[in-house]
């Protein structure tokens, strides 16, 4: 009796509950429309109901999530930002980054030109390369080289160098000039230590030598420029070859006492095959640190020259090594062994390497 007791009640209270919405339902439609906060949303409008909701609805749009973007194009752009800013110190105007290209894992090389040449002529042709090497803080400009124009062989770079410094090269330039200017690293635009002019080809390639002199680094700094550089009119450069120095800032030079090689050389001349490790064993005084650079057969190609290897931590200040992995590939040069120091460079050469 207790449970149909229980079920009377449970459907008398449906029951009720059915009637109190239906009575609801017929006094709230004969009454006027309820305030809207008391409204529910209908679950079907008409037409005209569905663009009066779509107007006074305040909710934003949901935007689409943007496409996170690819790493080289991050690389790419961060390089040639750099080079671009490079550049405008050196004194080219409204530089222009056309090309970008990875050299190495933490290397690349950014293609340059000026926005417009003379009477506002658009220019479109890369005129310099800015070579850059990627370190923790962003994209750090290592050299420039003037596209056909300026080929640098002293110095070299990184090399140690001291007023007058000699300078040598090949070429081409209005009227055979070339601007030389050695420069030394500030915050903010470099400070000028020295300017003078060299004359090369006017129409092609031509050897050109000289000697800068320049006034004394400021105590404490340590590195600069020496840039090579063509017409510098009131419209600025049009392109530039750039070489990173440092300064002598002492009187001991380094010397290079010995040279040596696995796989050893035979009549100055090592021969290779397939890939493996090639290893040189310097033995220096004075030296901060050791660089082996491969130069391609010929003559005037030390511009070109590969860097191998730097060494940087002596075992007891005396014995560098610098190990290079070669590749399977031909190549025909000769080693040129630079050695840096506080009191200046030193270099040798006269080893041949060969890869057939």
């Amino acid at each position: 009796m207790r449970q149909v007791h229980i079920r009377l009640l449970a459907a008398g209270g449906a029951l009720a509950v059915a009637l109190g919405v239906t009575t609801a339902f017929v006094i709230g439609r004969d009454a006027g429309p309820a305030p809207s906060a008391a409204v529910a949303s209908p679950t079907t409008t008409s037409a005209g109901d569905t663009v009066a909701q779509d107007r006074n609805d305040t909710t934003p749009a949901t935007q689409p999530t943007p496409k996170p973007e690819p790493p080289v194009d991050r690389e790419s752009r961060a390089a040639k930002a750099a080079a671009v800013a490079f550049m405008r110190d050196l004194g080219m105007r409204d530089p222009v980054a056309a090309t970008y290209r990875k050299t190495g894992a933490a290397t690349a090389e950014v293609g340059i030109h000026p926005r417009a040449g003379e009477g506002g002529r658009q220019l479109d042709q890369v005129t310099t390369l800015v070579r850059l090497h990627r370190y923790s803080n962003g994209w750090l400009a290592t050299g420039a080289l003037a596209a056909n124009t300026i080929e640098v062989d002293e110095p070299l770079p990184f090399a140690r160098i001291q007023s007058p410094l000699t300078v040598s090269g090949r070429s081409v330039a209005y009227e055979g000039t070339v601007t030389v200017t050695v420069t030394e690293d500030r915050r903010g635009a470099d400070r000028v230590l020295g300017r003078s002019f060299v004359n090369g080809g006017a129409t092609e390639l031509a050897p050109f030598s000289g000697s800068i002199r320049f006034s004394t680094p400021t105590p404490g700094i340590d590195a600069g420029w020496v840039t090579f550089s063509g017409d510098t009119g009131a419209d600025g450069i049009y392109s530039a070859t750039a070489v990173r120095v440092r300064f002598v800032n002492s009187d001991h030079k380094p010397q290079i006492l010995g040279v040596a090689t696995s796989p050893a050389a035979s009549d100055q001349t090592v021969r290779l095959t397939g890939s493996g490790t090639f290893t040189v064993q310097v033995r220096a005084f004075g030296a901060d640190e050791v660089r082996v650079l491969l130069v391609p057969s010929g003559t005037g190609n030390v511009p070109h020259a590969r860097l191998l290897g730097v060494d940087r931590s002596s075992e007891d200040g005396e014995r560098w090594s610098v190990s290079w992995r070669y590749p399977d590939e031909s190549f025909h040069g000769h080693l040129l062994i630079q050695v840096n120091g506080r009191g200046g460079t030193a270099e040798r050469g006269g080893i041949d390497l060969q890869h057939d």
